[in-house]
């Protein structure tokens, strides 16, 4: 369930961009879903609705999303 909970949330940053807001500590989704991105790739974790760690490789996964996210964010600014 919770590999689960990643691929939607990474297929949703995918599809539906604007729905996500970066700050320096947080993604946070329109839905309440929010996730710890401070602190680096080695500090990801879900922290709403429900605290999730990672393993390494959803974090990796999850940083290639950010970065595409972050730029996706940026071209439309």
């Amino acid at each position: 369930m919770k590999v689960d909970n990643l691929h939607i949330i990474l297929h949703n940053m995918s599809r539906n961009p604007e729905d996500w807001r970066l700050d320096e500590f947080h993604a946070k989704h329109k839905s309440g879903v929010q996730i710890w991105i401070g602190n680096g790739v080695f500090g990801f974790h879900i922290e709403k609705p429900e605290y999730q760690e990672l393993n390494l490789i959803e974090k990796f996964r999850l940083l290639q999303q950010i970065k595409l996210l972050k730029n996706n964010i940026n071209s439309t600014a």
